[in-house]
């Protein structure tokens, strides 16, 4: 019989990978709960409409990236691509902006695009990311790149850089859009196929084009700074001078855009050089138009997404190991009864114990122990069974001493 394996793109976590998991999303729940964030849960697949209309038909992820299918009502359903576009979609069908001035959100999850798999990037791929929904403030922009920027540092990831850039509001780009398409029509049969399209639809996303002849092409290319008003011109400046007030070092790039259309303003990406070409670990930006779009709704918005497979790939070992506090190493089967109420007893008193199922001999007890990681062995045989005690082990300072099973959780807890 054939052996089922998981599909190209996807991949099994378990082990120290599920370990590195869990540590990332819950420093990053902690620190976006001290931010006064709170948890928002979306559904996996959404309407297609949603990220066509949210994300942008002219974009590389809705035209080639998207996992889409109709189910069998025959509606076009796909699977979501980031995790934007849903968070809006059930800000707006919910009301939540009659509910709350300013809507703080994270969430953690899968995302899915069709796209070659490469390390720290697969066809599903997990992200953690926030969403602020009802604050035009330039310092709210600032204090959530900074949030995300002491995240990463808090995990243990260094060589960090933050690139930092705006791309105005809709009559800016207007503007800019024709500076641009003066400067990309001569150039337009060098250009590579996917910007040619891109001309038509979206001039901006040709400076987002990774082809590295596109790349030298267009570097003497207008900058969208130039085409932005007094007000938004104000509104930058006060992101830059609050990114220092909150120590956080950045650079500037006037052709950073990111790769979806809904931004606004504020854009930026978290850089490392330790990854090669997939070096931006989180992105994000404002997308004050996003909600004028899917709902008719005039709401400021600002948020980001981190990639955890890119952030496992930075921890390496730089992360705290989860072993079970104590072994319980029971001998003969008359004190198996006895031994698994201890353990039952601990474990309710939140102490994390592994109990074997089988009667084994002590020494294979104490290789199986060591192999787990434990550093606490607790060792009952018939004797001290009928003594009510147990031998108490440790590991680490190679002690071992008799106590009475009253005094073991005051030991150990």
């Amino acid at each position: 019989m054939k052996l089922i394996k998981a599909v190209r793109g996807t991949r099994d976590l378990f082990g120290e990978d599920g370990q590195k998991y869990n540590y990332i999303v819950n420093a990053a729940h902690e620190q976006f709960e001290n931010y006064g964030y709170t948890m928002i849960k979306t559904p996996i697949f959404e309407e297609t409409d949603l990220f066509k209309r949210g994300i942008g038909e002219g974009t590389d992820v809705v035209e080639k990236e998207m996992y889409t299918f109709s189910d069998r009502g025959e509606r076009s359903i796909t699977l979501r691509p980031e995790g934007t576009a849903s968070v809006v979609r059930c800000y707006l069908e919910h009301k939540i902006y009659a509910q709350e001035d300013v809507s703080r959100f994270y969430y953690s999850g899968s995302m899915f695009r069709y796209e070659r798999p490469q390390a720290g990037r697969q066809r599903e791929f997990n992200q953690i990311g926030v969403e602020v929904l009802g604050e035009s403030s330039p310092i709210l922009d600032a204090e959530v790149i900074a949030m995300g920027y002491n995240l990463l540092e808090k995990l243990g990831i260094t060589d960090l850089s933050v690139t930092i850039n705006s791309v105005g509001g809709k009559d800016s780009r207007v503007k800019y859009r024709e500076m641009l398409l003066e400067f990309l029509n001569p150039i337009k049969e060098e250009l590579c196929e996917d910007c040619k399209v891109r001309i038509e639809k979206n001039p901006l996303r040709v400076l987002d084009c990774k082809n590295d002849k596109c790349k030298d092409l267009t570097k003497d290319a207008p900058i969208i700074l130039e085409s932005l008003s007094e007000e938004e011109m104000n509104h930058y400046e006060t992101v830059k001078k609050y990114l220092e007030i909150f120590g956080v070092r950045y650079v500037e790039d006037p052709k950073l855009v990111r790769g979806l259309d809904y931004y606004s303003s504020t854009v930026y990406e978290i850089i490392t050089n330790k990854l090669g070409s997939q070096g931006t670990i989180l992105g994000g930006g404002r997308y004050d138009n996003l909600l004028k779009q899917l709902g008719d709704k005039e709401i400021p918005a600002f948020g980001f997404a981190a990639g955890i497979e890119r952030i496992m790939m930075l921890l390496g070992d730089n992360y705290p190991k989860t072993a079970p506090e104590l072994y319980i190493a029971w001998l003969g089967e008359n004190t198996r009864d006895f031994a698994f109420k201890i353990a039952q007893d601990l474990r309710a008193s939140g102490l994390k114990v592994i109990i074997d199922f089988n009667n084994r001999a002590m020494k294979a007890h104490m290789k199986k122990a060591d192999k787990l990681g434990v550093n606490n062995v607790l060792i009952i045989g018939e004797d001290e069974m009928a003594k009510n005690v147990v031998v108490l082990k440790n590991f680490n300072d190679r002690t071992q001493e008799e106590i009475t099973v009253e005094e073991l959780k005051t030991k150990l807890i």
